[in-house]
This record gives C-alpha cells, structure tokens and sequence, in this order.
C-alpha cells in the first residue's frame, strides 16, 4: 500500500511538472501565441508585427510563416536569455543592429525565405554567441559587407544559398575559425578576377562546403555553369592576361606619358617664342609704316608751297626778259 502511494505520488509531480512545461497558458503571453516556459510559438498567426506579448523567460521564439515587415528597434530586447530566434517565411527588408542590441545569448538565427537585402557589418554586431545563421532564399539579398561576421568569431553554420548574390568576399568565411558548414548554391555568381579568390578558398576548403558540385558561375557566359571552385584556373590566365594590360597601361603612364606632357611643354614654349617673335616684328613694321606714312604727309603737305613758289620765279624771269628786249630796242 505504502509502494502504490508513493508511486502515485511520484506520477502526479511527473504530471505537474509535464504540464508546468507544456501549459499554454503562460502569464503574458500573446493571444496569437502558444506559449510554455520557455517557448512562444507564433508559427502561422498572420502577424504583422512582432506580438507585445512575450514572455521575460522566453529563450526560444518562432515567428515563422507570418507576415512581418519590420523588425522595430528594441522590438526583442528585453528578452536577455533568447537562445533560439526562428523568423522563417516573413517580409523582412533588412536587420537593424539596435533590432538585436541585446541578445548576445542568441545562438541560433533563422532569416530565410524574407526580403532582406543586403547584410552590413552591424547587422549581426552584437550576437557575439551565435553559431547559426541560416539566410537562404532571400531573392533580393545581393550584397555582404566584408566586414557583416567580424564579431561572430563561434560561427559554426552559414547557409546564404538561393539569394541573389553575384560575390562574396572570401576573407569573411577564411576568418571563422569554428567554420564547419556553409552552403552557397542557388546564387548567381560572377566569376572574374575577383572572384579567383573565393575560387581557390572554396577548392580548399570543399569539406565545408555541402553543395559545392552546385556552387556554378552565371556570369560571364564564357564560364557559365562552370563549378566555382574549379574556375580558378579559368581565372587565372584571363586575369594574367588583364594583368599584362595594366602592367603596359602603367607602363605608358610611367614613361610615355611623362614624356609627352614634356613634348606638348616644349611645344607650347616654342609656339610662345614665335608669337612673341611675330608680335615684336609686326610692332616695328607697324612703327615704320606710321614714320613713312608721316613723312610722304608731311612732303605732299609742302607742294602747294613750292608749285606758288616756281610759279612766281618763272613770271620774274619772263618780265625780266620782257624788259631787257625793249630796252635793246
């Protein structure tokens, strides 16, 4: 009698702390939530907000398949101990750092199948903790800052498949020394020069990548659906050759360039010196021609004088004459 008793009293603190758990009706949780002690699930609610209601002792949230647009400043950060943030199938546009400002317990981040655009390096600055991020399937993400995981050093899984990607600095995922998984397929990538590094780290590192043999090029389209990591030797000699190019272009910077910036200012001094010339000669021709010019005035304004004069001699000599004849007669 005493062993049934105490094997029903064992089975009804079982039951009390099963439902303690598994409860829904958890003080201050949301209407469009269900919620346990440590659990608010708001899968499904057509939200389109993040819910006011949820609880301080909440460590795993799941807002997935709602209708979210916005993930408002100080929004979840109040909840200190979130561990597991789930915000799958939403329409969020991008991630404010002060969104996240506190949750430096957060472990795990899931962002797929969302609108977001691009991620900066403040985006993830403060989950020092995390070790998942899943953002895969976000058409219109197309850009990462290089410096978007540089505080995330426990990263252990990336999943940045399905986006709208073209390139991806290598040096983000070279500096995670906890990297044991990331997925990159599903992206349109563009292998050129500068895409060689990613190449040749993804030919490294192929153990961590779980869909590399779906990782192809796009662009160009000499080298599209080529695999990524073995467009490396592609890379290398189209690059090689380009390097070639800007080695002359340097080249005729360095030396021809000098040299005909030196030619146009000798020219320019010697068009200088002719002008120069020319205006000094044109100068005395002018003075001369206005010397000549005064002088034939000056005879021509003297002629009326001489012709009076010659008149007046001429008529002395024939009344000379006149008078000499009548005196011999």
């Amino acid at each position: 009698m005493d062993e049934w008793f105490a094997v029903r009293l064992f089975c009804m603190r079982l039951l009390s702390v099963f439902l303690l758990f598994r409860m829904p009706g958890v003080a201050g949780c949301s209407t469009e939530c269900i919620c346990t002690q440590f659990l608010t699930n708001c899968t499904g609610s057509q939200l389109q907000q993040v819910p006011t209601g949820i609880p301080l002792s909440t460590q795993q949230l799941i807002l997935s398949d709602n209708n979210i647009s916005i993930l408002p400043p100080l929004a979840l950060n109040y909840l200190g101990g979130l561990v597991y943030l789930d915000f799958r199938n939403n329409s969020l546009t991008e991630i404010s750092h002060s969104s996240l400002l506190n949750l430096k317990t957060l472990v795990y981040l899931d962002l797929s199948c969302n609108q977001l655009r691009r991620i900066t390096h403040l985006s993830f600055k403060s989950l020092t903790s995390m070790v998942v991020l899943k953002a895969s399937r976000n058409r219109e993400l197309t850009f990462i800052d290089h410096r978007a995981f540089s505080t995330n050093e426990k990263l252990q899984e990336i999943d940045i498949s399905g986006n709208g990607l073209t390139f991806i600095d290598a040096s983000i995922l070279e500096a995670l020394p906890h990297l044991r998984s990331v997925r990159m397929s599903g992206n349109p990538w563009t292998c050129n020069c500068n895409a060689q590094y990613l190449s040749n780290w993804m030919r490294k590192n192929r153990r961590i990548i779980p869909d590399a043999a779906n990782v192809t090029c796009t662009f160009p389209d000499s080298l599209q659906g080529i695999l990524v990591m073995e467009a490396a030797d592609e890379l290398y000699s189209l690059c090689q050759r380009k390097r070639q190019l800007k080695s002359r272009e340097v080249l005729y910077f360095c030396l021809i360039g000098p040299g005909l910036f030196s030619a146009s200012i000798v020219l320019n001094f010697t068009c200088s010196l002719l002008m120069a010339h020319f205006k000094r000669f044109k100068r005395k021709e002018l003075k001369r021609y206005r010397k000549l010019r005064r002088a034939i005035s000056f005879k021509y304004s003297r002629r009326p004088n001489v012709i009076t004069q010659e008149h007046i001699a001429k008529a002395n000599t024939n009344i000379n004459d006149h008078l000499g004849t009548q005196h011999n007669g």
